[in-house]
């Protein structure tokens, strides 16, 4: 019935397109498709099928084309085509559409689940032998750095290819795969960059590179609403268009997937294979190999328009952060494209002028060649897939841990946090059923979970839980990736597999709510839950008083004698707004909506530890914070600290423009937040503003690169440091240069270091060893005050990841947070982003600290 409903479609809008296919000068929708299919001619077209130009009202790579065309195109090839279905599968921040578009034959697609449900089994390693009849699937995500723009294009005319050509070709192609096409994972950054070039647009368009249309203003439309670069999210799955995308991916797991990006304009196009000194040591050889058997439909492609490309040369193969990578730790072949980017219609390049339709061309061309490729070596992808699965559960069980526990009754939050992205990787988790005691961390049933080496998964649990291996050198991006490390999670690995229970397939309720009897004197609740700070955001917005333990106590509960250590917040019933039964209330929903408990506590004297009336119990403040936000700062930091608040804290903060510094009254606000970036063009009168502010009591937190440019501006104590050895400089043959200067990369790494849980801005760790970032090559050396250098990395560092030993050197024994006083306020910096692309969880506690204990972080900084 549905595809007689296509039909009918199809033929209504034969009358409708084809007359305006008829209207429209024949040569130039000839020369539009001849143009980016020379191998196809017109003819091999479906007239039913409306062409991108048809229905967008202008040829492609002429104009930008928002995301909710591209959608409203891909909606009217499923209505009239028995080929294409669409999904909604989510939506953006910006509440645009997230899709996934399913391609393949009439056929195929009335069977469409039974050969989903069929591919199923291809991963799965004890399935039986595979059918011969099985179709290869094809991945083609696009667009998901937001201003690399040929692809969001590229995907129109691939998706139209696809549904209307009639050639022998292209219907063995769609007999014997499909493709499934994410046409903008990024659609708020797409439309972000799509409006600026729109809008700067000119007829005739200007090359010239420093024209505006070439320069995005800030933020650019690189990341998603909150800043976030999405191809390094596929790990972390922090961002709602990572977790809906990824749901669609482990419907199909591609036996090849694209993911489709841009360049600088001086490049050509690149793809796989990688060096092979970045690959990993956790996939099989044949993976990479398979990228040199790929890569020649590629380079087919390519050589057929004339296009020149390279491989081999730059860019990882090594971590599942990334779009091009997750698929190989699923049995597919990831392949990352670039294209040279014309960051508009036409840009003067060394290579002369680079057109938009010209990298929309090479995108549309080699989508097509991955779906011949995967084609033609369809049986070959198919027992990949099914070999990596079975050597994925035999790697396990040669590895030294063979099962990972994690869990700590104290932190539900974490635990929860860390169940839900394992099932959303689909790993196989379950609940401990025995006391283990590891690593000096104890696991009690009921609180921990269990995670065995031997499943299919195991490659993506080691990526998960265990060390980073180890690099042949220098690598593209970010080579520490442990999930572990950077939630400052409590987890071991065990030399045998413990007593567990079954299957966990969903997470468990939230346990919530307040414990205790209803006539509660105050109620505690334990600051080291990772959601503690989420019930903190709420009740202070509804104007509840609420106190912090600054040193711990133990109290009776209804649970028996309960711990709270420093942090923990104390909500007393004398001295609120509310009454009693309104205050119960709003404890009540605050925490259980956080998943926390808050404990009700009939007496203010303690078991042990302080009482509830100490001193040592100190109001919190509902912080006004201001985030400074604009040009020169780094977005993707910022936007860290804006998700965190926004987000996991619902809280509020004001964005500030860096030139609003010098303009605006700073007594406003009580936190201002600089990130890493270049503020060299704030003027002295901003800088003076933000002096005189922390004077007054104000409380000032950078980090990274602004940290450095706050200590050298004198907004924050700034030590001698020790004269380096001066040394004649290195000679090397410059035919080494690219290795050389690879290997110089702090790219991204996990480095040991000591924290003072004692201090406020450590309040919630649970042990003094900690991993922090490190991005930069930012260092803090310690100041006088001794109680002030609250992270030390330490002196011969631990480094998940690859870091040169100059940088090793260099960071070792240094300051990675600290807390300066100055007048009534403080300045708060860290070398590195606390809270780094928005996962690393176990630093991001400090920025919270930082930001709602402010007022209390040094005695001088008391009011």
């Amino acid at each position: 019935m549905k595809n007689a409903t296509k039909t009918a479609r199809r033929a209504a809008a034969a009358v409708l397109f084809g007359a305006a296919v008829i209207a429209a000068p024949a040569p130039v929708l000839a020369q539009s498709l001849d143009y980016y299919f020379p191998q196809a001619a017109v003819a091999d077209f479906d007239p039913a099928i409306p062409t991108p130009e048809a229905f967008l009202g202008y040829p492609v790579g002429t104009h930008f084309t928002r995301h909710d065309q591209i959608i409203a195109y891909l909606r009217e090839l499923a209505r009239l085509s028995d080929r294409v279905s669409f999904e909604e599968i989510g939506r953006s921040y910006e509440n645009r559409t997230l899709s996934s578009v399913v391609i393949s034959s009439a056929a195929n697609q009335a069977r469409i689940d039974q050969i989903q449900r069929a591919h199923a089994e291809v991963a799965n390693p004890n399935g039986g032998a595979l059918s011969p009849d099985q179709p290869v699937v094809v991945g083609l995500f696009y667009s998901v750095h937001g201003n690399e723009t040929s692809s969001g294009e590229a995907a129109l005319l691939t998706a139209y290819y696809l549904a209307a050509s009639r050639s022998p070709e292209v219907l063995d192609w769609l007999d014997k795969a499909v493709i499934v096409i994410d046409p903008s994972q990024n659609p708020d950054g797409r439309d972000r960059a799509t409006n600026w070039h729109n809008a700067w647009h000119s007829n005739p368009p200007s090359s010239d590179p420093q024209d505006k249309e070439h320069v995005e203003a800030w933020p650019a439309g690189r990341t998603n609403h909150y800043f976030t670069d999405l191809n390094r999210d596929w790990l972390a799955v922090t961002q709602r268009e990572t977790r809906a995308k990824l749901e669609a991916f482990h419907r199909w797991k591609p036996n090849f997937q694209i993911d489709f990006h841009e360049m600088g304009a001086g490049s050509t196009y690149y793809f796989k294979p990688s060096p092979s000194s970045m690959e990993s040591p956790l996939l099989p050889k044949a993976a990479y190999e398979w990228n040199v058997t790929l890569a020649k439909y590629h380079a087919q492609a390519l050589d057929g328009i004339g296009s020149l490309y390279y491989t081999r040369e730059v860019f990882d193969n090594f971590s599942p952060v990334y779009g091009s990578t997750y698929p190989d730790f699923h049995g597919g072949i990831g392949v990352t494209v670039e294209q040279a980017s014309s960051r508009g219609l036409v840009q003067d390049t060394a290579n002369g002028p680079l057109t938009f339709p010209f990298t929309v061309r090479n995108q549309a061309n080699v989508g097509l060649a991955t779906v011949r490729g995967a084609v033609a070596e369809r049986a070959g992808l198919l027992q990949f897939q099914r070999d990596f699965f079975r050597s994925a559960i035999e790697q396990g069980r040669r590895n030294a841990s063979q099962a990972y526990v994690f869990g700590d009754a104290a932190n539900a939050g974490l635990t929860g946090q860390t169940l839900d992205l394992l099932l959303a990787h689909r790993i196989q988790v379950y609940p401990l059923n025995e006391r283990i005691t590891q690593d000096g961390r104890t696991y009690e049933p009921g609180t921990a979970y269990v995670v065995p080496s031997a499943q299919p998964q195991f490659r993506l649990i080691h990526s998960i839980f265990d060390k980073t291996p180890p690099t042949n050198g220098g690598v593209y991006g970010s080579t520490s990736y442990s999930v572990a490390l950077a939630y400052n999670l409590g987890s071991s690995g065990l030399r045998r597999v413990p007593a567990y229970g079954g299957a966990v397939t969903a997470l468990p309720a939230a346990r919530g709510g307040i414990s205790g009897p209803d006539n509660a004197y105050a109620y505690a609740i334990d600051w080291r839950d990772l959601n503690a700070p989420q019930v903190l955001s709420s009740l202070l917005q509804q104007g509840v008083r609420v106190r912090s333990a600054f040193e711990p106590f133990t109290s009776r509960t209804q649970g028996g004698q309960t711990e709270f250590q420093r942090g923990s917040l104390v909500i007393t019933a004398n001295g609120q707004s509310l009454d009693a039964a309104a205050l119960r209330q709003a404890v009540d929903k605050a925490s259980r909506d956080a998943g926390v408990v808050a404990h009700a506590l009939s007496t203010g004297q303690s078991v042990s530890g302080v009482d509830l009336g100490s001193d040592n119990v100190k109001i919190v403040r509902a912080p006004r914070i201001a985030l400074v936000a604009g040009e020169g700062v780094n977005a993707t930091e910022i936007g860290s600290t804006w998700f965190a608040l926004s987000e996991r804290l619902k809280y509020p903060a004001t964005r500030l423009d860096p030139q609003q510094l010098g303009r605006v009254s700073l007594d406003n606000y009580d936190s201002i937040v600089l990130s890493g970036g270049r503020y060299e063009n704030l003027g002295q009168p901003a800088i003076d503003a933000l002096k005189a502010w922390v004077r007054r009591g104000g409380s000032l937190v950078a980090f990274g690169t602004a940290a450095r440019w706050a200590q050298a501006n004198g907004l924050a104590p700034q030590a001698e440091r020790e004269e380096r050895e001066r040394s004649a400089p290195d000679r090397r043959d410059y035919a080494d240069r690219q290795s050389v200067q690879g290997e110089q990369r702090t790219s991204g790494n996990a480095l040991s270091a000591d924290a003072d849980i004692s201090h406020p801005l450590a309040f919630g760790l649970t042990r003094r060893d900690l991993f922090v970032n490190k991005e930069t090559d930012v260092t803090l050396t310690p100041v006088a005050d001794p109680f002030a250098n609250v992270i030390h990395i330490d002196a011969n560092p631990q480094v998940n990841g690859y870091l040169p030993e100059s940088l090793r050197k260099a960071a070792s024994g240094t300051v990675w947070a600290q807390v300066n006083p100055v007048g009534s306020g403080n300045v708060v910096l860290f070398a590195d982003d606390p809270a780094h692309r928005k996962y690393w969880l176990g630093t991001e506690r400090l920025l919270i600290n930082s930001l709602f204990l402010g007022n209390h972080l040094s005695t001088s900084g008391r009011r």
